[in-house]
C-alpha cells in the first residue's frame, strides 16, 4: 500500500515529512467550523469530487472562504450646539413703549414708578439690567438703560442684555 502514496506523503525515517504535516493541518482546519457560515462561503465552496480511476492523488479539501468584517459607516461628527444669534444691541430698545419693551424682554422682575419715570429691572445670574422709561405725553418710552453687577459696578449693557434675552427665550410660555 505504501507504493500507492505520492512521494510527498510517504513516511520518512523520522516520521511524516513536512509536506505531509501541512496536508494534515489543512484537512483538520477544514473540519473546524465557527458555527456561522456566510451565504457567500457556502456558494463558493465546492463539493469534493468523487475519486476517479487513475493515479492516486491527495484529496484537495476546500477551505472556508473568509469574508472581511463588515465595515460600519463612520458616524458624522455631532454638531456643536450653539445658541442662535440674538440681536443684543442695546440701541434697539431706545424709544420703545411699554408694550414693545415687554414683547421683546418680557415682564420685568421689578418695576419702580417715580413720576415722570418708570424703571424696569431685569435680573440675571450675572447682572441687573435697568431700563428707564419717561412719560412722553401719550406713552412712556425708553430713554436710558444701564447694566450692573451684584456689587452695583457698572457693566457694558450688551452682554447683560444678551443674558436677559436668552433667559426670555428659555423661559416657559405661560
Amino acid at each position: 500500500m505504501s507504493g500507492m502514496l505520492p512521494h510527498f506523503a510517504k513516511p520518512s525515517r523520522k516520521g511524516f515529512s513536512f509536506f505531509g504535516l501541512l496536508i494534515t493541518a489543512a484537512v483538520l482546519s477544514a473540519c473546524q467550523t465557527t458555527g456561522s457560515t456566510s451565504p457567500g462561503a457556502t456558494a463558493n465552496a465546492t463539493a469534493p469530487q468523487p475519486a476517479t480511476a487513475g493515479p492516486a492523488t491527495a484529496e484537495v479539501v476546500p477551505t472556508e472562504v473568509v469574508q472581511p468584517a463588515p465595515q460600519t459607516a463612520a458616524r458624522p461628527p455631532q454638531p456643536v450646539v450653539t445658541a442662535p444669534p440674538i440681536n443684543d444691541n442695546p440701541n434697539q430698545l431706545m424709544g420703545l413703549d411699554r408694550d414693545s419693551l415687554a414683547a421683546l424682554l418680557g415682564q420685568p422682575d421689578l418695576v419702580r414708578r417715580e413720576k415722570p419715570a418708570e424703571i424696569w429691572q431685569y435680573v440675571t445670574a450675572d447682572c441687573v439690567f435697568d431700563v428707564v422709561l419717561y412719560d412722553s405725553g401719550p406713552a412712556y418710552r425708553v430713554t436710558y438703560l444701564e447694566a450692573r453687577n451684584a456689587a452695583a459696578d457698572r457693566l457694558e449693557p450688551r452682554p447683560c442684555l444678551n443674558q436677559v434675552l436668552r433667559n426670555r427665550m428659555a423661559a416657559p410660555i405661560s
